[in-house]
């Protein structure tokens, strides 16, 4: 009898339910921030011709690098910011509790992390070909996010309460990637997809750390030598029409 009245408080805990409800409306908060930080980061990137279209009618040199800065902060801080709200999804322990796109999802986030890889070991501004495949990296990680997260997180199946049962064929897409794709109904793809894209998450952080040791993460400050970037070159003076100056001289003679 007291074993029956424990197992009732426990199932009846309210606690409990708080702490469950907490946990779900973090991670849906969490993954709703990473889809906006997603396209925030493809946007700028995507956007870069016209940032240094508008740098060039930039005659003040202040004006010009604040502009510079602000493209470069709002880029580079949505990578980083998407990589570090992903780790996240990187808890198999929440893949049943709340429903995980895999592997799209986690697949975003190993491309955000090689995108940001390529930031700290190359200068992507100055390279057409590197500044190329940080935008490729981008736009498929933007990409498989927004799948897994249109058609899986936040499909119309999922957020049907109870969610139907549908067939998981090729000619009902809501139901091929509701029953497949998702976490909670696909356990075994889950777990198999935080195997292989957890190890791909690892091999970038091992790059980015055999990068910091030999890179300039070691040396001194008084050793780097900066060079303001862009250059910005002030306008040339209009050209002196011919026999200017000759005039000039001849009125001062006179």
């Amino acid at each position: 009898m007291f074993s029956l009245l424990m197992v009732l408080l426990q199932v009846a805990n309210p606690a409990q339910v708080y702490v469950t409800a907490g946990s779900v409306y973090t991670e849906n908060t969490i993954t709703v921030l990473i889809e906006i930080f997603t396209i925030l980061a493809i946007s700028m990137q995507i956007a870069r011709g016209y940032f240094l279209r508008i740098l060039r009618k930039f005659t003040l040199r202040l004006a010009a690098d604040i502009w510079w800065l602000l493209f470069i902060l709002l880029r580079d801080a949505s990578i980083f910011i998407v990589l570090f709200l992903g780790f996240s999804l990187f808890w198999p322990g929440t893949y049943l509790d709340y429903p995980i796109a895999v592997p799209w999802q986690l697949l975003a986030i190993d491309f955000y992390a090689f995108a940001l890889v390529l930031l700290l070991v190359k200068d992507t501004d100055e390279d057409p070909k590197y500044n190329k495949l940080l935008t490729i990296f981008i736009l498929i990680g933007t990409f498989l996010y927004l799948i897994g997260t249109v058609f899986v997180t936040e499909s119309a199946l999922a957020l049907s309460t109870p969610p139907p049962t549908v067939s998981n064929s090729l000619g009902n897409i809501w139901g091929l990637f509701y029953n497949v794709f998702d976490s909670q109904q696909n356990p075994a793809l889950a777990i198999y997809s935080f195997y292989v894209c957890f190890a791909l998450l690892l091999g970038a952080g091992a790059i980015a750390i055999n990068s910091s040791f030999r890179s300039g993460a070691n040396l001194a400050k008084q050793d780097i030598q900066t060079s303001p970037k862009p250059t910005i070159k002030m306008p040339s003076p209009p050209p002196v029409a011919p026999g200017t100056k000759q005039q000039q001289g001849d009125d001062d003679a006179v």
